[in-house]
């Protein structure tokens, strides 16, 4: 006889269950788009009964807005921790661009093609796109203190901070879009994406 399964051994296979569900929902957004997607396209990728569902999420705009805050707390989460990082203002955003790129490229374009999608959505009321559009900016605003401060040593080109962050985000993401693509993948150069920046 199997013994019963105790509270930790619960909460773990509920929050493997919750991440398989995120994971799914996600992939199946950035194809789909919102309005689009419905609860059964979710469930029936990861083999999961529409009752079962509803035991970790409340509604499809539930998994959809904790997706999207999720994908953008994290992205603040992990300015701050480049910040914090001890070494230069060059060591702190190249070992947030390694970060970037180390992922998988399919999942890193989809967190990008729902947040683009979300901050230009009908579908979520102006508060909510305001608050995803505060969370992107305290994000940015970190990577934008990182290079202000490798121009005052003498690190990072001289210019606007938040242009130049602009700059390095859009060369990031745009690369992470190309080689989601499959199609003559570039093989990422830390010191290449963060060239445009050198003194």
């Amino acid at each position: 006889m199997m013994a019963p399964k105790s509270d930790e051994q619960f909460k773990i296979i509920r929050d493997q269950r919750y991440e398989e569900i995120s994971k799914a929902a996600l992939k199946v957004f950035a194809r789909k788009g919102f309005a689009a997607t419905k609860i059964s396209d979710i469930t029936s990728s990861v083999k999961l009964s529409h009752g079962l569902f509803y035991h970790y999420f409340q509604s499809k705009e539930n998994i959809y807005l904790s997706l999207i805050m999720n994908i953008l707390d994290q992205f603040i989460v992990t300015v701050k921790e480049a910040e914090n990082r001890t070494g230069t203002p060059w060591d702190q955003l190249a070992w947030f661009t390694e970060l970037t790129f180390s992922g998988s490229p399919e999942q890193a374009q989809d967190r990008r093609i729902l947040v683009i999608e979300a901050q230009q959505s009908d579908s979520l009321s102006d508060e909510i796109k305001q608050e995803l559009n505060q969370k992107y900016t305290i994000a940015m605003n970190g990577i934008a203190r990182i290079i202000s401060n490798g121009q005052r040593d003498g690190i990072f080109i001289d210019g606007d901070p938040m242009e130049l962050a602009i700059y390095y985000i859009s060369l990031n993401q745009g690369l992470l879009l190309w080689n989601a693509k499959g199609f003559n993948p570039v093989k990422i150069s830390v010191e290449k994406v963060m060239r445009h920046l050198q003194v």
